[in-house]
């Protein structure tokens, strides 16, 4: 009997001892983020030595009484020669085929998740893309009430067998940055069809990011809501509920190094005018937190113009205002506009290399330093009156044109009674005079006023002017 409890002891005390083990997404294939600390992170028994070791780095942990451990890597130059990283305690973890680059995370709903092989020239996409220097992380579409610390997920290799079903704009922005920094790239997709912004943003980021009162208490309302309520009789589609995906797709991610962050999502919340713009703030707090940066730059996507059923000709420039704000009130923003790279007949353009591409260079832009600020939208600086007509001053114009040679396009100009009528636009020195013989005294001007509009004026590189709604002093 003696010699049963014995062995019964020692059976589970083995039992009990815990394996080193890391979260799925660190796996072969991987990148890590170059020029930063890189947080490794995971679990043992607790008072276990862990160690580390890769490129010419060998660091430890210790497991705490919680079995948890963690250690930074100290930052690296880009490495595009692969590379083996071991951690080792009672077991050892080795992953294979390591690359220091720069991280992306690529987040936002459906137009974000649409895949590479349903866009205009996906075939040939996919099949030029053997591109090992490009990694691919998709994180699974999964909800949770609370933080999770691990997903399934794995990096893979970009390469036509892997890179088809993956999101379109990450990929093809990844392609861009990579040949043009010559760096590894790793993007992550964290998108889910339908979502709102508020499943991918924290209770505490609405509480403490300077939101609007207004804005904050609806939040507030909403998870109060989503407590009260049993999993059985939550909404069907759970990527509307407020930070369920957030605690799923991206805190498991978190602290890891990432380089920044683009955005394509709003469909879902288009109705919301300015509104959006508080709720970007709170976004951006949440992530910025989660991953350790504060200064993480956050590169958003005017929504593409679309029919919106028989909504107000008017709401989606609303929408399209606010994205536009918080980029240009955010000192680590920027946004690209899409007034031409929409389908009115499809939520989903399918030709995405155009949005891609302006994306990428923006992204080369402002966080690189390659290239000039023709890739910036011309954005309204101001308006005055002058001989009946208005002349309207943009920030920057980078020579002013029309993609056409005609005349501008989507003008619209009201006087006192507030009733907006048809005008015509002239461009001059970069630029735009503005009449209307309706309006002899005009008080309002509009450009691209319309959720269908795709006006013709843009700068020397093609890049469309941003629409907007001023009254003129």
């Amino acid at each position: 009997m003696k010699l049963f409890s014995a062995g019964l002891a020692v059976l589970l005390a083995a039992s009990s001892v815990s394996a080193v083990e890391m979260p799925a997404f660190f796996s072969d294939n991987m990148v890590l983020q170059r020029e930063a600390q890189v947080p490794l992170w995971g679990t043992g028994t607790p008072g276990e030595v862990v160690q580390v070791e890769f490129q010419n780095q060998k660091l430890s942990a210790l497991v705490d009484d919680s079995g948890n451990w963690s250690v930074p890597l100290k930052p690296m130059p880009a490495d595009r020669k692969p590379g083996v990283l071991k951690v080792a305690g009672k077991n050892t973890l080795t992953f294979s085929n390591v690359l220091v680059g720069d991280v992306w995370l690529c987040a936002g709903q459906s137009n974000m998740q649409f895949e590479l092989r349903r866009v205009t020239g996906g075939a040939e996409f996919v099949a030029k893309a053997n591109q090992p220097e490009i990694r691919l992380l998709q994180m699974p579409r999964v909800w949770s009430r609370t933080p999770q610390r691990n997903v399934k997920a794995a990096w893979a290799v970009c390469s036509p067998k892997t890179v088809g079903r993956f999101s379109a704009v990450a990929y093809l922005v990844a392609r861009d940055l990579a040949a043009r920094l010559n760096v590894p790239i790793g993007v992550i997709d964290i998108s889910w069809g339908g979502c709102r912004i508020e499943a991918m943003t924290t209770r505490q980021a609405f509480r403490k990011a300077s939101v609007n009162d207004e804005v904050a208490a609806a939040a507030e309302q909403e998870f109060v809501k989503l407590d009260k309520t049993a999993d059985p009789d939550l909404r069907k589609d759970k990527q509307r509920l407020p930070g369920v995906l957030y605690n799923a797709m991206v805190h498991p991610l978190t602290p890891m190094a990432v380089r920044g962050m683009l955005w394509y999502q709003g469909e879902d919340n288009h109705s919301e005018s300015m509104r959006y713009a508080e709720k970007l703030k709170a976004l951006a707090y949440a992530w910025r937190q989660a991953f350790c940066k504060e200064d993480l730059p956050i590169f958003i996507v005017q929504l593409p113009p679309w029919q919106y059923g028989n909504e107000d000709p008017v709401r989606i420039p609303k929408f399209w205002e606010a994205q536009q704000y918080f980029a240009e009130h955010d000192r680590n923003a920027g946004f690209i506009v899409a007034t031409d790279c929409g389908d009115p007949a499809d939520i989903h353009p399918k030709d995405k290399a155009p949005l891609a591409a302006r994306l990428a260079n923006l992204v080369l832009f402002k966080e690189y330093g390659l290239g000039d600020d023709s890739v910036l939208a011309p954005v309204f600086r101001q308006a005055r009156r002058v001989n009946g007509a208005v002349e309207v001053e943009f920030d920057h114009a980078n020579g002013l044109k029309t993609r056409d040679g005609k005349g501008v396009s989507h003008l619209m100009l009201a006087g006192a009674d507030g009733k907006f009528h048809p005008a015509t636009g002239e461009i001059r020195s970069d630029r735009l005079i503005v009449r209307s013989p309706e309006v002899p005294e005009p008080e309002q001007i509009r450009f691209g006023w319309d959720k269908l509009a795709n006006p013709n004026l843009v700068n020397r590189a093609g890049v469309p002017a941003a629409p907007f709604e001023k009254r003129i002093p």
